[in-house]
Order: structure tokens, then sequence, then C-alpha cells
């Protein structure tokens, strides 16, 4: 390979985050390309890759893949550069939400892929969709190289059931990507114990992957970023937070996954030497994969894309009204009316000083009011115009909350799925009915003497590869807990398992 020129009859070149151009058969494949700020200014791709976006923007792709409609994947200032003659790997969500966006960007060649489905590239080039195949809309893409595997799977929780093995490279998120547990407002030990909860919880996911994939070599991706807005810096620190850099995690990696080969890569880094059963070799562009100094690095960065941080405090803010806020609460219960049915729960919102009181679940009575519910279950403190671009349907409350600028409290201390659901996806009925299905899913399981739900009411994970120990069954994928015997729920949130014991099988 002539890495001056670029030039491979089969490599692999990182652009950053979860974004790679995979060259084989004289085809060119373009992942997840993002280089713009993500979530209202507040998401920065780390280390800053913004050296590679002309060659991606002014390149020649015959293959396009985004992987899901979050910002930090479907970066759209990049995707409206591209020719509209490009060919996309589309993954088939039930909300269609991505047809409709590269459709109306002018895509003229979608392949819409689902779950499983194969389509073929070139000789020796193959793609595999693969779907997180809960109400989440998430995918990941297994590229089969004449016989090399990789398995890109970023933020997407495939079941691990229908992980494919015999993967030569996996690609993987090792770092959150979500505002628990801090955006909570918990006291600061309360905060370190959730936040090394969830840090055990992501390692262990990717560690399961790992070993069910069998991967050779793993490539670190999909994380961290970093947060230039001085008003978010406190979510730059790796020790405190749910996004550790590669280094501070990687022991513990290590010895859990001592024949996998860790390929830590930079932005503009190269594989090259694909070859089925052998981990690729590494040829660096010479950048750090994660600065020394960061704070440093970070101060210069944040000053090269002031302008981009700072349109966030420059967006306008309208009054909001009552009447607003009821037409929009009202439709999206409407819409998911038979999600909410039995459903109750009071919220504050927050806004400017001024209190919302939003009445959940009773369509038949005002449900909105200007001043504090009694109990309210959870408080949402909104940026006003964060609140303004939720209400006027420019952004969703997913990018809201991704944003890291809401502040949220919850009393009891127990993760409500119905309330958070119905923000997050509440404008795509579609997964709202998926998660209606999966609560009335009876397929069952049967081990460690017990009969039980097969797949997991919170996110619908395979529980086949759940740990069942000392009485308590644990979900691999988010770790929530049940008591085997009773099905209640112990941690991550109130939803019951539907779980009996097996008559013992006579002797």
């Amino acid at each position: 390979m002539n890495t001056a020129a670029g030039t491979a009859v089969s490599a692999i070149r990182y652009l950053g985050h979860a974004g790679f151009v995979v060259t084989h058969a004289g085809v060119r494949l373009l992942i997840d390309p993002w280089f713009y700020p993500a979530f209202l200014g507040a998401w920065f791709p780390f280390p800053d890759n913004r050296d590679l976006l002309a060659g991606v923007t002014g390149g020649r792709f015959d293959v396009l893949y985004v992987s899901h409609a979050h910002e930090d994947h479907f970066d759209r200032r990049v995707l409206e550069q591209l020719d509209r003659d490009i060919t996309v790997l589309v993954p088939r969500y039930r909300s269609k939400v991505m047809v409709r966006q590269f459709t109306a960007m002018g895509f003229r060649n979608l392949v819409v892929l689902r779950h499983r489905e194969q389509h073929t590239l070139a000789d020796g080039f193959t793609a595999t969709m693969l779907l997180d195949t809960s109400h989440k809309e998430d995918s990941g893409l297994l590229l089969d190289m004449d016989g090399f595997r990789f398995l890109d799977l970023n933020d997407c929780n495939t079941p691990m059931s229908e992980l494919p093995g015999d993967v030569d490279l996996l690609s993987a998120q090792y770092s959150g990507a979500m505002w628990y547990p801090n955006c909570y407002s918990y006291p600061p030990e309360t905060m370190a114990t959730k936040v090394a909860a969830v840090r055990d919880g992501l390692m262990d996911t990717l560690i399961r992957k790992v070993r069910l994939s069998g991967a050779r070599g793993y490539l670190p991706s999909a994380g961290p970023p970093c947060f230039l807005d001085p008003e978010l810096d406190r979510y730059n620190d790796r020790a405190s937070t749910i996004f550790p850099a590669w280094g501070d995690v990687s022991a513990e990696f290590t010895a859990a996954c001592p024949q996998t080969s860790v390929l830590e890569m930079a932005p503009g880094d190269v594989l090259d030497e694909l070859a089925a059963g052998k981990v690729p070799r590494l040829v660096t562009a010479g950048a750090a994969a994660c600065p020394a100094e960061q704070a440093d690095y970070l101060a210069r960065y944040r000053e090269r894309r002031r302008g981009e941080w700072e349109a966030f405090h420059a967006m306008p803010v309208e009054p909001i009204t009552a009447a607003e806020m009821e037409a929009y609460f009202h439709r999206i219960q409407r819409w998911n009316a038979r999600f909410l049915r039995d459903y109750r729960k009071d919220v504050r919102l927050v806004a400017d000083g001024v209190h919302w009181g939003i009445r959940l679940g009773r369509l038949a009575e005002r449900f909105v009011f200007e001043d504090d519910p009694a109990d309210p279950d959870y408080t949402l403190h909104v940026p006003p115009q964060i609140l303004r671009a939720i209400l006027d349907e420019e952004v969703g409350w997913e990018e809201a909350l991704l944003s890291m600028r809401l502040t949220l409290h919850r009393t009891p201390d127990v993760f409500d799925l119905t309330l958070m659901s119905l923000l997050r996806y509440g404008n795509h009925p579609a997964q709202t009915m998926q998660l209606v299905r999966e609560r009335e899913n009876t397929e069952t399981i049967d081990r460690d003497g017990l009969r039980m739900q097969r797949f997991c009411p919170h996110a619908g994970e395979d529980l086949t590869h759940a740990t069942v120990c000392n009485g308590v069954v644990e979900c691999p994928r988010h770790h929530w807990k049940w008591d085997a015997s009773t099905g209640e729920c112990l941690d991550g949130g109130t939803i019951p398992l539907r779980v009996e014991a097996l008559e013992p099988k006579p002797l």
C-alpha cells in the first residue's frame, strides 16, 4: 500500500468518532462522517478531525452508510455536500425516519436493508445490516472483504444472541453517550457511585460483545465527545463522567480480553493488510489518539470553534404561552394514547424561572397548568431557547437531553421508562408502539431453574445471555436487576420481570 497517496486495494481509514472510509474491490464506502457540532452546539468530535473534512466533501465515494439519526452520526451539514447519486445503505427502521431524511435531501439511490439483510457492494465485498431489534433505532454493519470481517457496531446494541462470530475487527462504543447520570442533580458521593456503575456496565457490555463475536482486534470508537462551550466544560472531566478516554479504561479491557489486540487510532490513521483470520496493520498519520495535555488542547480547540458553540447562545427566545404548551402535550399524548393507556405522572418543567405543571396520562382533563404540581415525580430544568425549539419542532427531546444543557431531578430516584420514552420517541409513534409490543410479548426461555420472559422489559435485550446468580437476574445490556423468585425490579427501574420457578425434573 502507498499510504502517502492513500491508494490501497483494501484499507480502512479512520475519520474520528464512528467515521470510516473503507476501500475494497474498487469500492469506497463512507461511514458515519461527523465533523460539525451536534446536539445544540454541545458535542464536538474528540480529537479534532476537521482537517479531514475537505477530503470527505471533495472525495469520491461509491457507497454511504449512516447508522442512525443521532447528529454525531447523521451530520446533515456534511451529508448535504455529498454527491446525490451515491448509493446509500439505509437501515429499515419502523419510523422510516432515515428514508424520509435522505429522500428529502435529494439522495436518489437508497438501498433499504432489514435486520441481517445482506447487500453485495462488489465481488468479494458484502455488507450485512444489523439492527437493534428493540424500540430503539440503532444499527451496525458487518463488512466481509474477501473473508476479512469488520463489524462496525458504533452505538448499536444488536441482541447479543444475534451477534456474528469469527470477527477480525470490531469497532464499538466503550464510552457513554447518554445524559444519565451526569445531568441529574445528585450529591457528589451519589454521582460518583452512579458514574462508576454506568462505566462498569459499559465495559461489561463491550467485553461480552468482544467475546461473543470472537473479535481478534478491537478499535475503540464512537466516543467520547468533547464539550467546547465553557458552560459544559465540567463534562470534559474524564474521571467523574461517563465519557472516559480509552486510556482511562484500557487496563480493565486488556485484563478481560488479553487475546484481543487493541488498535487505538487517531483521525487519519489507516488499517491495511486486511486478511481473513488476522489483525490488520495500523499505519499512523502522526497525530495523537488522545492529547496528553487535554486542558491546553481543548482551550485551543475551543477558540478555533468559538463561532460554532457560541451560536447556541444566540438562539432567539420568544415567550412561551400556555396555549402552546397545551397544544404540544395534547398532540404527543393523542399520538401515543395506547402507549399511555393506564399511565399517570406529574412532571414539573422549569424554563427561565417559569414553572409549568405537566399532567401526563389524563387525556380527559386539563393537563398543563402554570403552577407547580403538588409532588412531581420528575423535574426538568430546560433553557428557554431549547423549550422554544422543541415547541417549534426544530429539535426533539432526545437532542435536547443529549445536549447536556438540561438538569433533571426525580423523586423517587427510579427510572421511568414510559415518561422518558414519550419524550424521546413521542414524535415517532412507531417506536412507542414497538414498546407496547415488547410489553405484550409472551415469549419465554427456560434456564437456571427459571422460566422467564425472553426479552428485557427495559430495552428488549435477549435475556438468553442474562446473568443469574444468588437469586438475581441481571440484563447483560443495561444491567437492570430483578429478584429471581418474585420478578421485582431491584435496580434500574420499576418494571417487573415475568419469572417463575420451574418444577424440578423427577430423578
